[in-house]
């Protein structure tokens, strides 16, 4: 199979759709597929062999190691009529739609997507004065999704959201129906084993212990607007000026937005129980969510939500969303919702939590009792799809 990695293999930090990227294609490698790396030439509007180098840097986040990719040129096994793009190709730095289908032609190749989100198109105004740029490079995009053979969305709100596009923008909907197929993806930390479920005992040792100190809890995403920092940093500095309410709150994610690294950093100079860490290994990652208490996703909209996800493979409880996709991964428990735009809301759900052992104690039992989707189930699943219309 040939697998896409234009953009991850040149990017320095460890988003969602990169640690897709790494986490799927190690996956796909440990059930059998061999994998065959490209990259986009933009000088000759095609596809290249992605070089060591590239190889090299996705290592980093748990990746797959370089000696287990496949050399270019094709066996003769199934898997080598597909092309798989995992990545997000939206923008005016990346090929459109046309040049690849011309180039999966000239390759015979059929392609097959991870769709992750429609937000820059259902939500554009997030993207500021990028906005009009963003709505109209996502539509692209989009639309582009109808010229190929397959597009497995990362949950069942995704599909819909990309199956209402489609539809209205005048597309054959049986067509669209056979195209577009829900997938959600793995809820495993990539290359951690889950730790065994606390007993009942083990649960209020924990939450008697736990009281005597400040709740912690931990928020992973990128600081940008849609990751929704602002409510959470009004709910944490409300709480706080209460006099009743002890946490210690450390952020991990990238400077994605000015606006808001300003708006954190004004929090951190106002109270030292505010911490951030622009960036995190894998290690670092699981360190922190096993020094937390709980995380906190204020996220407005996600295709999937992977911190929430990663959350719960670490028995930790989450507050988020409960529409869309959040909601998704919090029905089956563990999660407690909330309306995360609402910042009053959001701070009584999170004081709800740290005042309420017994609610604590429910949360946890909940995780116990979760079923955890696992990388390699869902490239068991990606590579059965793909196999019965090869």
């Amino acid at each position: 199979m040939y697998y896409y990695i234009d953009h991850t293999s040149r990017f320095h930090h460890n988003t969602g759709i990169q640690r897709c990227v790494r986490a799927i294609a190690k996956a796909l490698i440990e059930i059998g597929i061999p994998l065959r790396p490209i990259v986009w030439d933009r000088l000759n509007n095609t596809f290249a062999s992605a070089s060591s180098s590239a190889l090299h840097h996705l290592e980093n986040w748990n990746g797959p190691l370089e000696s287990e990719w496949e050399a270019a040129a094709p066996s003769a096994h199934w898997s080598d009529k597909w092309l798989l793009i995992v990545e997000l190709i939206s923008g005016p730095y990346c090929p459109l739609p046309q040049q690849l289908l011309l180039a999966t032609e000239k390759a015979q190749l059929k392609v097959a997507w991870i769709f992750h989100d429609a937000i820059p198109w259902r939500l554009s105004t997030l993207y500021g004065d990028r906005a009009a740029s963003a709505s109209k490079n996502h539509s692209v995009y989009m639309n582009g999704l109808f010229l190929f053979e397959r597009v497995f969305a990362n949950s069942y709100t995704t599909a819909q959201h990309l199956y209402e596009f489609l539809a209205g923008s005048g597309h054959n909907t049986a067509r669209i129906s056979e195209l577009v197929k829900p997938l959600p993806l793995a809820t495993e930390f990539p290359g951690v084993l889950r730790q065994d479920a606390l007993s009942n005992a083990q649960i209020s040792e924990y939450i008697t212990n736990m009281i005597k100190r400040p709740f912690r809890f931990l928020c992973v995403g990128s600081l940008e607007p849609r990751k929704n920092h602002k409510s959470l940093m009004k709910a944490i500095m409300y709480l706080n000026s209460t006099g009743n309410f002890y946490c210690e709150l450390k952020l991990v994610g990238w400077a994605n937005n000015k606006t808001i690294v300003d708006l954190v950093c004004r929090a951190i100079d106002i109270s030292h129980d505010v911490q951030w860490e622009v960036e995190a290994s894998d290690q670092r990652l699981a360190e922190l969510y096993n020094w937390c208490d709980a995380t906190v996703y204020p996220s407005i909209e996600e295709g999937f939500g992977l911190p929430v996800a990663e959350s719960m493979w670490y028995r930790k409880p989450c507050i988020c969303s409960g529409d869309g996709a959040l909601g998704e991964l919090a029905s089956s428990g563990g999660c407690l919702t909330t309306n995360t735009s609402d910042w009053q809301q959001f701070a009584r759900t999170i004081d709800k939590l740290v005042q309420n052992p017994t609610l604590y104690h429910s949360l946890i039992s909940g995780l116990n009792k979760r079923l955890m989707r696992t990388w390699n189930t869902y490239a068991l699943e990606l590579a059965r799809n793909l196999r019965e219309i090869s």
